[in-house]
């Protein structure tokens, strides 16, 4: 990324960061993007989390948050999305249900002003990621080893029928 904005020429208009939201002193920015970090704040911190984006902005600035979501009802109402995915996957996860980020977002003083689920799109981009991992499984074996290797096949076959079924989302807000 860093090396694309020096190549087009934008190394003085755009700064792109790695960066724990809660280290960022300078401010107020322009534009913010949170590209699938809010599901791993905890609900506890999604408060914290949801104030710091709106410091970070100046006046009239943007956000473009995008995050993993669940129902409110039916099938999955684990938040972390079920036990496979809290014990191998991702033991941080909380998913809630789009509903319940905005209100957080709102409360922080956050105005909503657009909302696109992705979820379909999921579907499409989930299945080439499994199909790419096992065609390329020695050289993934070698990186993460026979287990992990194992346990990316299931989450990536299982977030591909949790997309399908509408039991995990993703939303850009």
């Amino acid at each position: 990324g860093v090396e694309r904005v020096r190549r087009a020429g934008l190394s003085e208009r755009v700064e792109i960061r790695l960066q724990d939201y809660r280290e960022i002193s300078e401010q107020p920015f322009d534009a913010v993007s949170s590209i699938e970090m809010g599901e791993h704040v905890g609900q506890e911190n999604y408060g914290v989390y949801a104030a710091q984006l709106h410091r970070m902005l100046r006046p009239h600035g943007r956000l473009l948050l995008q995050q993993m979501s669940r129902g409110s009802v039916g099938s999955n109402t684990a938040p972390g999305g079920g036990a496979f995915m809290e014990a191998y996957v991702a033991p941080d996860m909380y998913m809630r249900p789009l509903g319940e980020t905005l209100g957080f977002l709102e409360q922080a003083g956050h105005e909503v002003v657009d909302v696109h689920s992705l979820r379909e799109h999921y579907v499409w981009t989930v299945r080439p990621w499994l199909e790419t991992l096992q065609a390329h499984r020695d050289t993934a074996v070698r990186m993460i080893g026979e287990e992990q290797w194992r346990i990316w096949l299931l989450y990536l076959a299982g977030a591909a029928l949790a997309f399908e079924e509408n039991r995990m989302g993703v939303h850009q807000i």
